[in-house]
């Protein structure tokens, strides 16, 4: 800092003459074009007015202290990295959080000390923790063991492991707490090797430990009442309790008692009410642990049955986030309240316990007012859930917030169903479905030019070739390469930000379209709707599920009963599906197993309307792995559900509404690739090139076989046709990288996610390509879920490991039934019949028939050829009319 400045501050007390006084400084500096002196004294100015809690003043000359030091000759890179932390450190301060990340990214960018790389990582990882993002919270604490030294930087490695267990805690699914808990190990043993340990390092290790494994003994409880691991939560939060006392943390003490009063809960709630009550009395030197306190109240209440005890306390939690006092007893904050709040996970899990506090009130009294209010709470979580799904949070951490509202939007189902309202009860089942997929279906990807489109398909197959690199990696190497996968996600972002001013509709579109009504649904006389929920209200416990039936004539909805039995039979009902018949005793449990599950699902009111009925099901969970034409709808004769009605899927209505408004342009029929041979040590499928050049006989177009079937030919041609038919392997269960395999190399759903398609029906002849993850909210992350994103109109998938040779057989039937001008759904269902009275004994399997289901819109597809013999033959037939109606008024006349 200059003498002169330092003299201006020190020296003048009305801030008016000093801001003139600096700005005549400043204003010399610029006329000598002295900016080297500029950014040094603006960025110290700026330093003071942030101690003096100007917010204005502070962020102005930081950007005028960096604006100098650009210009400076000769330019400090060193100077200009001081100024861009600050100012990224400054508006984290002043939670503008989106500046804030914008500058810390500058700053690792530029060339300079590590010191403050690591800094900036940290800061980085704190923000995306209080935005609820913990996936790019870890991602950016791992970044910082680059920098660190293991001999010289021993205290920041072991601070560095204990953030990164932090964020990982907050993702709260069992593989990450495992990773938490081994860097909390680690760091632990760290700790004993060095020669003055931080005796707070210790405390955070324990407590965390302790957090972990009470969560851990949450989900034990729930599922087998055994209080184990609850008990050396305690265990640990009493060592914790022992260590902050040492240290006189009071703050430390104030969450510790506050976590034991939770362990307690369901063990003793004398006990938890004291823990409480001692965290209470040492609040004010945590005052932001005020509002979690009365939330415990009100789980302790809860639990008592004391339900009226219960709300007030939630109320006195609620009120604290939002700053007010004396609201009414039910008052729901508005969506600019929420959106200005930063805890938003929390407050979602306090909505998540009142909305279920509600319910459970109204089930013990009966009271139909209490399922009312707990959905108009469900209304405040719904918006507060909107509010993180269009964040710019990453996908995966997206995935996690559904995974919570997924819990929510069940227990609003419960209460929707006991109070008999299926307006509400409709939006909240196409609320559970697919929301992310429908957000990217707001995306417009059709003016990506393919240069561009090349490179972020570079950046996402070296992406997927890391990550596929960590099989069988020891935990500690998988974190190496973790660390590499983020500096190629990092330079993708930085593309994709370089060019997102040009492509706005394609990076920057957040919203989520309206979803469709209920009663904007108008079924035709011979169509019937089936759409199903299924999820945990707890995590990690039984599902519940339900069913909402949609007809012209009313609509239904409805509970399904013993879910156990249910996922139990589907899992027997997979593994009969994955192979044919071999014994008798296969076809008598088949029948059965599937029998029930028919019987499970469908209501017995409804299964005669059925026959000859098309029907659309929008499974969920593990609904979503099964045929249901191969149910069994009568034990005495096996009579399957497709010999009785016309099947097809969806993923949401709203979803199916969307996607009919894109507008495909495709110019060409079919596209078909047969790779035949892989290098990649996969089997070879024989009868798949005859698959494609039948199909290629209805169809005209395109065929890449064998040698020409590559990855990048197809990448090249996907959006030229109307119809895609990849007879191939795949494998969506890939826990590291979902694939489909080319005749050179395989291609990831992360790159199929940037791929553009005007295709109006793709047929994924692979095995496995309708299964995947189960991600709660979402359903099945599937390939064909890909092929949808990339723009696809209808897809038909296989749900196992198909025989080619049956394929080959139905998808030939198929073609020529939809090139003869019946719909998708009647086509493909026509060739299954077709093959299945044709064929006798293990032949007749469902294993060979009934892998492959029809997902989305059903209507025709004709060929190119079909529709000009028609355009030829309508204008004969007008000529001809022409021609008569002429004759007859000459002969008239």
């Amino acid at each position: 800092m200059s003498s002169t400045l330092d003299s201006i501050i020190s020296n003048v007390e009305s801030d008016t003459l000093r801001k003139k006084l600096c700005t005549a400084l400043f204003k010399t500096y610029k006329n000598n074009n002295n900016y080297t002196q500029l950014g040094t004294d603006a960025h110290e100015l700026a330093k003071w007015y942030y101690r003096k809690k100007d917010k204005k003043n502070t962020i102005y000359y930081t950007e005028l202290a960096i604006s100098a030091r650009k210009k400076a000759i000769p330019s400090d890179q060193k100077l200009i990295k001081n100024s861009l932390f600050n100012l990224g450190y400054f508006q984290e301060k002043y939670k503008n959080y989106e500046i804030a990340i914008k500058n810390f990214e500058k700053v690792l960018n530029l060339n300079e000390k590590n010191y403050l790389k690591i800094r900036a990582y940290n800061h980085l990882a704190d923000i995306y923790d209080i935005t609820q993002d913990p996936y790019n919270a870890v991602e950016n604490r791992l970044q910082v063991f680059k920098y660190l030294d293991s001999e010289k930087d021993k205290q920041k490695i072991i601070n560095t492991h204990i953030r990164v267990a932090f964020s990982y805690r907050k993702i709260g699914k069992t593989k990450t707490s495992q990773q938490a808990i081994r860097h909390l190990l680690i760091a632990d043993s760290l700790v004993t090797k060095i020669s003055k340990p931080d005796p707070e390092d210790k405390y955070l290790i324990t407590s965390n430990l302790a957090i972990l494994y009470h969560s851990n003994g949450d989900e034990e409880y729930l599922k087998t009442r055994s209080i184990k691991g609850l008990s050396k939560a305690i265990n640990y939060y009493k060592k914790s309790e022992l260590i902050a006392k040492n240290i006189n943390r009071p703050n430390y003490l104030c969450s510790n008692y506050y976590n034991l009063g939770l362990a307690h809960i369901e063990i003793d709630t004398v006990d938890a009410r004291k823990y409480f009550d001692r965290s209470l009395q040492l609040v004010q030197h945590k005052p932001q642990l005020l509002k979690s306190i009365y939330f415990g109240y009100g789980k302790l209440a809860y639990k008592r049955k004391q339900f009226h005890q219960a709300f007030k306390y939630y109320k006195q939690c609620i009120d604290i986030f939002f700053k007010q006092e004396n609201t009414e007893f039910n008052t729901q904050p508005n969506s600019d309240q929420l959106e200005k709040i930063d805890e938003k996970w929390l407050l979602l899990g306090i909505l998540k316990t009142k909305i279920n506090t509600y319910l459970d009130k109204g089930i013990y009294f009966e009271d139909q007012n209490s399922y009312l209010n707990a959905l108009k709470t469900l209304k405040t979580a719904d918006q507060l859930i909107e509010l993180i799904i269009t964040s710019d949070a990453s996908y995966l951490s997206k995935l996690h917030w559904r995974d919570l509202a997924s819990e929510i939007y069940v227990i609003g189902l419960e209460a929707c169903y006991r109070a008999n309202l299926l307006d509400k009860a409709f939006y909240l089942m196409e609320k559970n479905k697919a929301l992310l997929l429908l957000q990217d279906l707001n995306r417009s990807k059709e003016e990506l030019p393919e240069a561009i489109l090349e490179k972020e398909l570079a950046f996402k197959n070296s992406i997927a070739s890391l990550e596929e690199k960590k099989q069988g990696l020891s935990e500690q190497q998988q974190d190496s390469i973790a660390i590499l996968v983020f500096d190629q996600k990092t330079a993708l972002e930085r593309f994709q930000d370089s060019i997102a001013g040009d492509y706005p509709n394609h990076f920057l579109a957040k919203e989520i379209p309206t979803l469709i009504s209920l009663s904007e649904i108008k079924p035709q006389q011979n169509e019937i709707i089936i759409q199903y929920t299924m999820a945990e209200r707890i995590g990690h416990t039984t599902p519940y599920g339900y069913g909402m039936i949609i007809t012209n004539t009313g609509n239904q909805l409805f509970k399904l009963e013993g879910i156990d039995d249910i996922l139990n039979n589907i899992k027997t009902l997979r593994r009969l599906l994955n192979q044919p018949f071999t014994t008798a005793e296969d076809i008598t449990i088949y029948r059965k197993t599937s029998n029930d599950i028919y019987n499970a699902l469908f209501p017995k009111e409804i299964r005669t309307t059925l026959k000859g009925k098309k029907v659309t099901i929008i499974p969920d969970h593990m609904l979503g792995m099964i045929p249901f034409e191969a149910l069994v709808t009568d034990l005495n004769n096996t009579n399957y559900l497709i010999e009785d009605c016309e099947i097809d899927y969806a993923f949401s209505l709203t979803f199916q509404q969307q996607n009919a408004k894109i507008s495909r342009t495709a110019a060409q029929d079919f596209l078909g690739i047969a790779p035949v041979n892989f290098p990649q040590g996969l089997t070879a499928l024989q009868n798949s090139n005859k698959e494609i050049t039948a199909a290629n006989a209805f169809y005209n177009g395109d065929l890449l076989l064998d040698q020409e079937a590559t990855k990048e030919n197809f990448i090249k041609k996907i959006k030229d046709y109307k119809i895609l038919h990849l007879a191939t392997h795949a494998d969506a269960s890939d826990s590291i990288a979902p694939w489909i395999a080319f005749r050179n190399s395989k291609l990831t759903d992360l790159e199929l996610n940037s791929l553009q398609s005007q295709a109006e029906l793709v047929v994924l002849s692979a095995c496995n390509t309708s299964l995947g993850k189960i991600s709660r909210g979402e359903g099945i992350l599937s390939l064909a879920r890909g092929f949808f994103k990339s723009g696809a109109n209808t897809v038909i998938p296989s749900l196992w490991s198909t025989n080619d040779k049956a394929t080959a057989t139905i998808t030939a039937d198929f073609y020529k039934n939809l090139s003869e001008g019946q719909t998708k759904s009647k086509a493909l269902r026509t060739a299954k019949l077709n093959y299945l009275h044709n064929n006798t004994d293990a032949e007749a399997s469902p294993h060979y028939w009934a892998s492959m289901i029809l997902i989305g819109d059903t209507e025709t597809l004709l060929p190119q050829s079909n529709n000009l013999w028609m355009l030829w033959t309508g204008l004969v037939i007008l000529v001809i009319i022409i021609i008569f109606v002429f004759l007859y008024k000459r002969r008239v006349s």
